[in-house]
């Protein structure tokens, strides 16, 4: 630094006056303990908002407890590690490795994380053949026009409409031959249903490519996101199988009833799903504000659901990151990551989205296994090995989330996340990857959220 190279005189002068900053910092740091010691703040959700504003406030001062339904903590994030390794049932990425918070934590904590290359896949035809590059290729050229076509097409509209009514009038222009035509429908599936968790049918035409991301690879966690859940609740009071039952808040502060008891604050942070929301089983009195019951309704809860296998041995090409396989005509299990780059174990993760992940969903575990291993033998061969064991995620069922992350449907508007966001009274907050406007559907997004939530209740004249 410039200040150690300079005179003695320059040098001391900056130590003294380093040494008085630091002495102001300090007591403005110990008035701000003062003040907020006595605050005690019940943050309902241990997921990754819940944790990062449990975490903040902790930090400042405040008394912090948090209160969590289930009897582990991360919500949507879970590693799990029956099978005899670590596989994410529900995130899986950090979405953009560049600036992105979880990477910075990821890199603070020495947290060992590795890229997923999409680019690197194999695409089987519905005959078993595989697709060539080139056509691989091309067919995501048209996919990217037809959907370009449908967003011009969007703007233009007087009013909102769903998606796939948006790409209907836009293939009108296209003439594609069948291939061309089951690939353009696998990317979809791939880069609107999946990733979003619901039907192009329900899908906003105006804001289904809401929001900001972060440039750079997506990267996964080979032994597992928890790390990160695990690094956020050090230290801090978290109260597990406490099912929320009622929220009462008034000027004074309020109170949180569970299954198992009572507990008061001066404030509340929510945390919950919007799956948990919508689906009314937690009473607020007084009522949450008709606007922000308006947003919540209007938002929907889309569903991506996971397929973990394990085999005895590996029977696809190893060095590819996923397979994807074309159907003719209903949906199927058409996309796959080879999670053996992963956890070095023969293991394959299937994904689905949308009204198909909520169908499969009703299946048994066998009924799905049996469907999975249709595709496979169709394009591997009829001598690949049964799976050992499986693991099925069905996280529209879960009470404690319902869906997996949120979307905006026909009719819906992104200014709904901000009326999600608004805090009522200054006494009840919301924090969570719904109510993040930039970062919706992410896991940066929540953790972004319960940061600027809880620097909201710090910079608070509460």
């Amino acid at each position: 630094m410039s200040s150690i190279k300079s005179l003695l005189n320059r040098r001391r002068f900056l130590q003294f006056s380093l040494f008085a900053s630091t002495v102001g910092l300090s007591w403005a740091c110990a008035e701000n303990r003062v003040q907020s010691q006595q605050k005690k703040v019940l943050i309902i959700g241990a997921g990754i908002a819940g944790l990062a504003a449990a975490r903040e406030l902790q930090q400042n001062g405040f008394q912090v407890t948090v209160l969590e339904g289930r009897d582990r903590i991360g919500g949507r994030i879970y590693s799990d590690r029956s099978l005899g390794f670590p596989v994410d049932l529900g995130a899986s990425w950090i979405h953009g490795i560049t600036d992105n918070p979880i990477g910075n934590l990821a890199r603070e904590w020495n947290i060992a994380i590795k890229p997923t290359d999409f680019d690197n896949i194999l695409l089987y035809g519905s005959n078993g053949k595989l697709i060539s590059d080139r056509d691989i290729d091309s067919s995501y050229e048209i996919y990217e026009k037809i959907i370009d076509r449908a967003e011009s097409l969007a703007e233009n509209s007087e009013k909102d409409l769903s998606l796939a009514a948006a790409i209907q009038q836009s293939l009108t222009s296209q003439t594609l031959t069948p291939q061309q035509t089951q690939l353009v429908q696998w990317w979809m599936n791939s880069e609107l249903i999946i990733d979003r968790g619901a039907d192009l049918e329900n899908l906003s035409a105006w804001w289904f490519d809401e929001g900001e991301s972060f440039d750079g690879d997506d990267y996964i966690f080979p032994q597992g996101y928890d790390q990160i859940i695990n690094g956020l609740a050090k230290n801090i009071d978290i109260q597990r199988q406490q099912k929320v039952m009622e929220i009462n808040t008034s000027n004074s502060g309020g109170s949180v009833t569970t299954d198992r008891g009572n507990f008061t604050a001066d404030v509340a942070i929510v945390t919950l799903p919007l799956g948990v929301l919508k689906s009314g089983n937690i009473k607020f009195d007084p009522p949450l504000p008709a606007q922000k019951q308006a947003a919540i309704n209007r938002l929907n809860m889309g569903v991506l659901n996971k397929v973990v296998l394990k085999f005895p041995q590996k029977f696809w090409p190893e060095d590819y990151h996923g397979f994807g396989y074309l159907s003719e005509g209903e949906a199927d299990f058409g996309e796959f990551l080879n999670w053996s780059l992963y956890s070095e174990k023969p293991a394959l993760m299937a994904f689905t989205g949308g009204s198909f992940a909520r169908q499969i969903s009703q299946l048994s575990e066998e009924e799905i296994i049996d469907r999975i291993m249709r595709i496979l033998r169709q394009n591997y061969g009829d001598r690949i090995p049964e799976p050992e064991s499986a693991i099925v995620t069905r996280w529209n069922q879960d009470p404690f989330a319902f869906g997996s992350y949120s979307y905006i449907p026909v009719g819906g508007d992104s200014s709904d996340r901000d009326l999600l966001a608004e805090p009522v009274n200054q006494r009840l907050f919301f924090a969570g990857e719904a109510t993040s406007r930039d970062y919706p559907s992410t896991v940066h997004g929540a953790y972004l959220s319960g940061i600027r939530e809880a620097k909201r209740l710090i910079n608070s004249n509460m």
